[in-house]
């Protein structure tokens, strides 16, 4: 029988026991971080004996041909290929490039675990959260983040959102040109989640910095090293958070529990990495394709202008066409997959920018149309199944409010007469130049 001291919550951790942790912590990850440096995986890796010779393509999603100009062009072409190979780069792993197979591989985590989501495997020294774990455990970790981005949690942000984006646009509008990326795009959504975190806005360039080389560097030991950066950065915000708690986001986490027990430093760690890696990167890459895309297209911008309701079926239309993440999982148990059998510990890419550019699924995929009808299946820009992604509601109102108050104040503009965007490809596609002109009022 069960006493009733059985059933209270456990005690907090005293001050020097989270120190002693935290110390301990810190040491394990230079440690994962030299074993990590020291087994970087080999630049070719050998064909397993279960991989077909004719599934066997060359292929690294790093460095793809033409990925600076036209990064989804570069992706879109792996469709006159398998729908699914493997390629002996980044440690040897399967890409699916199919709609079909894409939306298998994320609705079914039991067969295809979030336990390893980067390439090559081995590449990070922590685990993150909770995009790294499988059911049951997943939805708790999730929990504790969810309530931050609730509608009415969102919806409470609105009018700060709105407030930010007419400044930063008033600012730069007598100018008549801007390079978009640097003056708009990452700044915006990194000033909306320094707030929802509650961290200073000097850090802004560093965690910037250190976010672009985790997403989209081609050195592994780059990206590992952008990790243990954002760790050492993270470690002393978690305690001062231990010290003084306050009502963001990184208090909720570092002073969070699941499932009646606080969290362990490695949890800690595991989301706040995911949190901040999420808030600076991914609504500023979409932000910069769509504006790319009505820079580049006079037609599209002045059916927003003209018919404003429209902005929110385009901003699906837009992520449809402009998929963003290209993440991976390992294959936890043996299956078949379009007539190949894929063993237990093999990993699998999925580029989910591949997703809405399947002819197979979408009639004519590389036109885009604001009226097309709004589907659940439409695009897998935030994720499919368990894993969809939490800021997903955040995100839409900070791309929707861009959009009204930009189209407002400039609605004609384009890229600069000589001059063109680069893009880039990684865990992450985005748009790393984007310079742009326009009209002012003394022009």
């Amino acid at each position: 029988m069960k006493t009733a001291a059985a059933t209270l919550p456990p005690k907090p951790r005293s001050a020097g026991a989270q120190l002693i942790e935290s110390w301990q912590w810190t040491a394990s990850q230079i440690g994962k971080g030299l074993w990590l440096a020291l087994n970087a995986p080999r630049e070719i890796s050998a064909r397993p004996d279960h991989v077909p010779a004719d599934r066997v393509v060359d292929f690294d999603f790093a460095n793809m041909e033409g990925a600076e100009t036209d990064v989804h062009a570069a992706w879109k072409r792996l469709h006159d290929g398998p729908s699914l190979f493997w390629t002996p780069r980044k440690g040897g792993h399967w890409v699916v490039t199919r709609a079909e197979l894409i939306d298998m591989v994320l609705r079914d985590p039991e067969t295809f675990s979030s336990t390893e989501v980067i390439l090559p495997r081995g590449s990070k020294p922590l685990r993150l959260l909770p995009i790294e774990a499988n059911p049951p455990d997943h939805q708790h970790y999730r929990a504790l983040v969810m309530s931050w981005f609730t509608p009415k949690a969102v919806a409470a942000m609105k009018p700060g959102i709105q407030e930010r984006t007419i400044e930063i646009i008033e600012a730069m509008l007598p100018n008549g040109r801007c390079e978009f990326v640097s003056e708009f795009a990452k700044r915006l959504p990194i000033a909306i989640f320094l707030q929802l975190v509650n961290l200073p806005m000097e850090d802004r360039e560093k965690l910037l910095e250190w976010t672009e080389t985790a997403v989209r560097s081609k050195n592994a030991l780059h990206i590992l090293s952008s990790f243990l950066k954002t760790n050492n950065y993270i470690e002393g915000w978690i305690r001062r958070r231990r010290a003084e708690p306050g009502n963001d986001l990184f208090s909720a986490i570092v002073n969070g529990r699941i499932q009646g027990r606080p969290l362990t430093h490695a949890e800690i760690q595991g989301m706040l990495t995911v949190i901040l890696f999420g808030g600076l990167d991914t609504v500023a890459a979409m932000l910069a394709f769509m504006t790319k895309f009505l820079a580049e297209n006079p037609g599209h911008r002045q059916q927003l202008i003209d018919r404003p309701e429209l902005i929110p079926g385009a901003i699906d239309e837009l992520m449809r066409r402009y998929g963003i993440v290209n993440l991976s999982r390992l294959v936890a148990r043996d299956c078949v997959m379009d007539g190949v059998r894929l063993k237990k510990g093999d990993m699998i890419h999925i580029p989910n920018s591949l997703y809405g550019v399947d002819e197979r699924r979408h009639v004519n995929p590389l036109d885009v149309d604001f009226t097309a009808p709004l589907k659940a299946d439409r695009h897998a820009s935030f994720g499919l199944g368990i894993h969809r992604c939490a800021g997903a509601l955040l995100a839409r109102m900070e791309l929707a409010i861009f959009l009204e108050e930009w189209l407002k104040r400039i609605p004609d503009f384009s890229i600069a007469p000589g001059e063109r965007a680069r893009t880039a490809t990684g865990q992450v596609n985005g748009v790393t130049y984007l310079p742009l002109v326009w009209k002012t009022a003394r022009a």
